[in-house]
């Protein structure tokens, strides 16, 4: 396990137990926030409309499958921003566990995607959760509208306009040949049952490593990754990826209750909030599956990553990105001016 904190600007905790300092995790979903912001840039920079229909940039999108007499099971109408709020009402086109084992298959991805139908009648009242095709939605989008290829696809365009200007050189969206050796591996002994050795199996490979899966692939470290946020707390888009889209309620894939901004997660949910149960509606970040974790609270001027090889689907897991997040609230909020570095490991 990893975990940075940055607070007042300057790197109060940077810790590793049971693995390299520099061990590059897996994100899962905390890797949404960057493919987000890469999605605000290109609109800032007038590339996009967010109030556009997907099918303005990805015209097979719209297309999709049409099933007799019903529009409403078509995407035609589906915005960039119903995408960036999870409000597409398509959150995995097809069958989950296929999306999941083919999702290192980027073509395979995009024409599944692309083939998907609306389930208005299931998820079209709020937001509905896309664990992946978040992803290839908002980076096909990007790609389409900067109007490259090759160096200019998802991970070009989130090196040049996110990574770059941030001044992280160790974020990945997809492992160079050079750094596998660093990737942490997820824990697939009983130890992390019952899902520890399926996630390990699936997820332990070069394949999927090195892969462009914008919504869940980024590999990184703790450190990195709150410097992110960090820098998330001081960027102009900063208020566009947190406008609430939500009111807290449960969400219509994982039933848990969540407030989405428009490309983030926002706090204030109470028991159970991953950013914290004391954290409030100005909080903002990601969970990626209970296994890593990346938030930034404006108000405590603090940014916190977590990465750890832990993947069993237990409700434990969630406890401890809880219990963490407050603890750490906690010694922020009665942090005196000054005080030295915390840990460092």
């Amino acid at each position: 396990m990893q975990l940075a904190v940055i607070h007042r600007g300057q790197t109060v905790v940077d810790g590793a137990v049971r693995c390299r300092p520099d061990a590059l995790g897996w994100l899962f979903s905390a890797s949404k926030p960057f493919t987000s912001l890469l999605v605000h840039r290109l609109a800032g920079e007038g590339l996009l409309d967010l109030d556009a229909p997907v099918a303005t940039y990805w015209p097979d999108y719209g297309a999709g499958r049409r099933w007799p007499r019903s529009e409403r099971t078509s995407k035609a109408g589906t915005t960039v921003r119903d995408v960036l709020t999870h409000r597409s009402a398509v959150p995995s086109a097809g069958p989950y566990p296929a999306a999941v084992v083919a999702m290192h298959r980027t073509e395979v991805s995009l024409q599944r995607v692309a083939r998907g139908r609306r389930r208005d009648r299931r998820y079209g009242a709020g937001p509905a959760y896309q664990p992946l095709d978040f992803g290839f939605i908002l980076a096909e989008v990007a790609r389409r509208a900067a109007g490259g290829d090759g160096d200019l696809g998802w991970a070009g365009l989130l090196r040049e306009l996110v990574l770059e200007p941030a001044g992280l050189q160790d974020v990945h969206p997809g492992v160079p040949d050079a750094d596998l050796r660093r990737c942490l591996p997820f824990d697939g002994s009983l130890r992390a049952a019952p899902g520890g050795p399926v996630v390990a199996a699936l997820l332990n490979r070069r394949v999927v490593r090195q892969a462009h899966i914008p919504a869940a692939g980024i590999s990184t470290t703790a450190l990195e990754l709150a410097r992110f946020y960090r820098y998330l707390l001081h960027v102009p888009e900063r208020e566009a990826l947190c406008t609430p889209s939500s009111d807290g309620g449960p969400d219509g894939w994982t039933r848990l209750p969540t407030r989405w901004g428009t490309g983030v997660q926002l706090g204030g949910t109470g028991a159970g909030c991953p950013l914290g149960e004391t954290s409030t509606e100005r909080t903002f970040g990601h969970n990626g599956s209970d296994v890593c974790l990346g938030w930034a609270d404006p108000d405590l001027d603090l940014a916190v990553g977590l990465v750890t090889d832990r993947a069993s689907g237990h409700p434990a897991d969630r406890r401890l990105l809880v219990e963490a997040s407050d603890a750490i609230r906690s010694l922020a909020a009665n942090r005196p001016e000054g005080r030295p570095r915390i840990v460092t490991a």
